[in-house]
């Protein structure tokens, strides 16, 4: 083909698969896209994805759903047999699906769910379309949400690997307090850029143990979304807690957690089995697009990240273990209410009385105002 050309070979295709670069620039974009991917050789599921990458399975067996707006998706262009691209933006792939520009990341994912319910794969990868890549720094740098040691390959195969046993895939990079927001993050999730993080032996672990370097680290409030998901959602931040209790009780319609802590996987990427999408309805998913399918950045998109492991389908156990730390945040949480009821402390009077009143009517009132925007959904779920 000319000195022009250059040979690429990778362990992430089978040995007789070549790739063609015309120029260093592309054969450095096919190594970003290498790296991206994950080695199969460094993994334990070489023969399966040897088959996926050659297209010898089947979207009916797996398949990868990437919500875009104008992100590169050229990373996933070796998985183009089993890959459905929905677009938001104006810079959309090729194979894509045009979606209105409404509901983020959630709205595609239920779209997906709901359009695809009778004839969804046996094992569905969601994921955000940016490449991934470890941790997430900030909006500058960004970042693509995987666990250090972890590569989408892992997502992809983690089906095949447990024999079909696996009904899902949710590393848990995070852990939420319902009723203050404080958040926890895990060791293994990198968030800045001169972080050295432990790396993750396997796809198996869903939680961090509870010692050695993967851990939960502590609790930290997080302000600012705080001022987001109120400003977003039209609820007073001292009321958030109420409000996402509303919100758990009318459209995740599964006990609170132990302790009221959330665990969940920062950048909404997961993967499903079908069996376990199913023990919810579609009239189910079906409410939960309702509910997001008006704006552009809908105050329940970010409640849904939260929540995707809960959502997607009926787990009667949380996806892990609650500890003294998670113990301490509750009796935070009673102190915190304490003080947001009780104005300047004194001696009880009347004037103080009225005070706790009021809050607790704003508190109502918040949560009131969040159940509205779930209604409709509500009684999608309910018909």
């Amino acid at each position: 083909f000319g000195s022009s050309f250059q040979l690429a070979k990778s362990n992430l295709y089978p040995s007789n698969t070549l790739i063609l670069c015309r120029s260093r620039s592309t054969m450095a974009k096919v190594s970003a896209i290498l790296s991206t991917l994950g080695a199969v050789a460094a993994t334990g599921h070489s023969d399966f994805l040897s088959d996926l990458y050659s297209g010898k399975v089947s979207k009916n067996q797996v398949e990868l759903v990437l919500a875009q707006h104008d992100e590169d998706v050229a990373w996933s262009e070796p998985l183009s047999s089993v890959r459905t691209v929905y677009c938001k933006g104006s810079q959309c792939s090729a194979d894509a699906v045009q979606l209105s520009n409404v509901g983020r990341e959630g709205h595609t994912f239920l779209h997906h769910i709901v359009n695809n319910y009778d004839s969804l794969a046996n094992w569905t990868v969601f994921s955000q379309a940016q490449a991934p890549s470890e941790g997430y720094v900030n909006h500058r740098v960004g970042g693509g949400h995987l666990l250090s040691g972890i590569t989408m390959n892992d997502y992809l195969a983690h089906h095949n690997d447990t024999e079909g046993k696996a009904d899902s895939l949710f590393l848990m990079s995070s852990k939420v307090h319902m009723g203050t927001l404080r958040h926890a993050l895990r060791s293994t999730y990198k968030v800045h850029e001169d972080q050295q993080t432990p790396k993750l032996s396997s796809a198996s672990e869903t939680c961090p143990k509870e010692s050695g370097e993967d851990v939960w680290g502590a609790y930290h409030d997080v302000p600012q979304l705080k001022k987001l998901i109120s400003a977003k959602c039209g609820v007073e931040e001292h009321s958030l807690g109420a409000a996402i209790r509303s919100f758990w009780e009318d459209l995740v319609q599964l006990p609170i957690p132990p302790q009221e802590v959330i665990h969940y996987s920062q950048g909404a990427r997961f993967a499903v089995s079908r069996d376990r999408l199913r023990q919810r309805s579609k009239a189910y998913y079906q409410g939960l697009l309702n509910s997001i399918s008006l704006e552009q950045d809908p105050c329940l998109s970010y409640l849904y990240e939260f929540s995707w492991y809960y959502l997607t389908g009926a787990s009667s156990t949380a996806p892990c273990t609650t500890s003294v730390e998670d113990e301490t945040v509750i009796s935070s949480l009673a102190r915190y209410l304490q003080e947001g009821t009780s104005g300047v402390s004194g001696d009880g009077d009347d004037e103080d009385d009225d005070g706790k009143n009021n809050v607790a009517g704003t508190v109502r009132s918040s949560a009131m105002a969040l159940s509205a925007l779930v209604t409709a959904a509500a009684l999608a779920l309910s018909a």
